[in-house]
């Protein structure tokens, strides 16, 4: 009994720290109702505000997610390639609050998926905020004029899949499945090896809907299979977002990308 009471006050205290953080409770209510854009831009407005008189890695962290889901979910064009860069910018500021990553890519002045590799488990968050934003902007932008930084992207998913393959949903095996199939050949582009990627998120996360709408997008379309195609999205809208309720803003999200692609022609 004392055993699991020790073991119940550590998970406490190893979760306390991120929301203990100046800004979090501020804009607690704001960003619970992040799927109104304009709660998403004032809880930003405060992180950032905090951010320039008590700078810590999970308000840094925290705003680089914040900029992904405002392009994602609410911005077109240059906006939202914009504030997917600015997601990307954010998480490198989260990744230097570590000082081996700093020095490597500020004074040793090395890319950010080479100096990647002396960050832990504890940097998961920025690690995959900052891959998925620039992932998201490359993608936008062209991966012939991003290369440098999509290769760079890469490096960052693949060790922290080595680190925690089941972070956010299985989100690196999810970025690594839409890259795959994505990229060209001469970039490591592999439908195979997405395919691989997507169905090893699915098993970790079934009911994480962006999977099954980037695998219907960027796999099941490119492969000209119909069914599985609707398939995935099928399953997208049949389920309440709130299946996982932690999540429901972003889960509604998934859900009208996946509508909007079942009214598209195939």
């Amino acid at each position: 009994m004392k055993k699991a009471v020790l073991t119940l006050l550590a998970a406490a205290l190893s979760i306390g720290p991120a929301f203990a953080q100046p800004g979090f409770e501020e804009a607690k209510d704001l960003w619970a109702d992040r799927g109104d854009p304009a709660s998403l831009e004032k809880a930003i407005t405060i992180y950032k505000k905090v951010y320039q008189t008590e700078p810590s890695y999970q308000l840094a962290e925290r705003l680089s997610y914040a900029y992904y889901f405002l392009a994602d979910a609410f911005k077109e064009g240059d906006a939202k390639a914009d504030n997917y860069y600015q997601g990307h910018e954010w998480g490198l500021t989260a990744l230097k609050h570590n000082g081996e990553f700093k020095k490597l890519t500020e004074v040793d002045k090395k890319s950010m998926g080479d100096a990647v590799s002396v960050l832990g488990k504890e940097y998961a968050g920025g690690i995959f905020w900052t891959a998925t934003c620039i992932g998201k902007w490359g993608k936008m932008k062209g991966i012939f004029k991003t290369v440098k930084s999509s290769k760079q992207a890469r490096k960052m998913v693949e060790h922290l899949y080595q680190l925690d393959k089941t972070y956010y949903y299985g989100g690196p095996a999810r970025w690594l499945g839409a890259y795959f199939a994505l990229a060209p050949g001469m970039f490591g582009g592999d439908m195979k090896k997405s395919k691989q990627m997507y169905d090893e998120a699915l098993q970790m996360a079934p009911d994480y809907f962006a999977t099954s709408v980037l695998m219907a997008e960027n796999y099941a379309s490119k492969i000209k299979d119909r069914q599985l195609y609707d398939q995935l999205l099928d399953k997208v809208l049949s389920r309440p977002a709130g299946i996982i309720p932690e999540i429901v803003p972003e889960q509604t999200v998934e859900q009208k990308k996946a509508q909007k692609l079942k009214e598209e022609k195939f």
